[in-house]
């Protein structure tokens, strides 16, 4: 059950990178961001699809961790 969960989540995810894609051939500062993560992925041997994850990954720890700083006080 977990195994379909996650297939479900994996294609999900994938098809929302793939419709940013799309979307970047009308956006040109988008398509810049797609190329950027593009050559970082390549840069470090991993898919354009595990970039794109590490970067949303990282910023929602950081913007959690920022608020938790600002809610401990």
């Amino acid at each position: 059950m977990k195994t379909v969960f996650m297939m479900k989540s994996h294609n999900f995810f994938k098809k929302m990178v793939d419709e940013l894609v799309d979307f970047s051939e009308f956006d040109p500062e988008l398509a810049d961001g797609i190329k950027w993560l593009d050559a970082q992925a390549q840069k470090k041997g991993i898919t354009f699809y595990d970039m794109v994850f590490e970067v949303l990954y990282t910023n929602d720890i950081n913007s959690k961790a920022k608020d938790w700083l600002r809610t401990r006080n």
